[in-house]
C-alpha cells in the first residue's frame, strides 16, 4: 500500500512540474538534438512566433526523418506529406485544398560527406480534383527524362529529355501519334507528321 501511494505522489509532482513549466519537457519536448548535434525526436516548426500555426510535423532519428512528416500551408490545410521508409526512401503526396491527392511520387534522402540531399525520382502522376491523370513525369537522379500530358484520360504529349534537355517531342490525338519533333541543345532539328 506504501508503495502505491508513493507512486502516486512522485507521477502526481511530475506532472505538476510538467504543468508548472509551461508545455512538455525531456523526452516529449519536441525539436530536440542529439549528442552529435543531429536532429531526433518530435519535430515540429511554425510560420507563427507564438507557435500556433503549423508548417511541419515529423519525426527524426538521427538527423534523417523517420515515419511521416506533414507540411502544412499558411491557412492549416495539408499541403503535402512524406513517408520515410528504410535508406531514405519515402513516398511524397501533395494534396488538393478539398483533400484529394494532387501528385504523388518517389524521393531519397541522403546524407554524405558533402551534407544532405533530396532528389525526387521515378513515376511522379498528377491528378485533376476528380482523381483524373492529368500528367506524369519520371525522374532520374532529381532530373526530369520524360513527362506525358493527358487530357481525359487521354494521352495527348510525350517529351523525353537527356541531361535536362528536351530532345523529343511527340504529338497524340485519339491515342494515335500524330507528330514527332526532335531537339539539340534547345533548337529543334527535325519535325515529321506521321499521319
Amino acid at each position: 500500500m506504501r508503495l502505491q501511494v508513493f507512486l502516486l505522489l512522485l507521477c502526481s509532482a511530475l506532472l505538476s512540474a510538467c504543468a508548472a513549466n509551461n508545455g512538455p519537457r525531456g523526452f516529449w519536448k519536441p525539436n530536440r538534438y542529439d549528442r552529435n548535434s543531429l536532429a531526433k525526436g518530435r519535430w515540429r516548426t511554425y510560420y507563427d512566433a507564438e507557435s500556433k500555426q503549423p508548417f511541419t510535423t515529423g519525426k527524426y532519428r538521427h538527423g534523417r526523418p523517420v515515419g511521416t512528416f506533414r507540411y502544412f500551408d499558411p491557412t492549416g490545410a495539408l499541403d503535402h506529406s512524406e513517408r520515410y521508409g528504410q535508406d531514405g526512401l519515402c513516398e511524397v503526396t501533395y494534396w488538393h485544398p478539398g483533400g484529394q491527392v494532387a501528385r504523388r511520387g518517389h524521393a531519397q534522402w541522403v546524407t554524405g560527406k558533402k551534407g544532405a540531399r533530396f532528389y525526387w525520382y521515378g513515376p511522379w502522376t498528377s491528378f485533376d480534383e476528380n482523381g483524373q491523370i492529368t500528367s506524369i513525369q519520371t525522374y532520374t537522379n532529381g532530373t526530369i527524362s520524360r513527362a506525358e500530358t493527358y487530357n481525359l484520360g487521354k494521352l495527348t504529349k510525350v517529351e523525353t529529355y537527356a541531361g535536362n534537355q528536351l530532345n523529343r517531342v511527340e504529338l497524340y490525338d485519339n491515342g494515335l501519334l500524330i507528330k514527332v519533333e526532335t531537339f539539340e541543345n534547345g533548337r529543334r532539328t527535325g519535325s515529321s507528321l506521321t499521319l
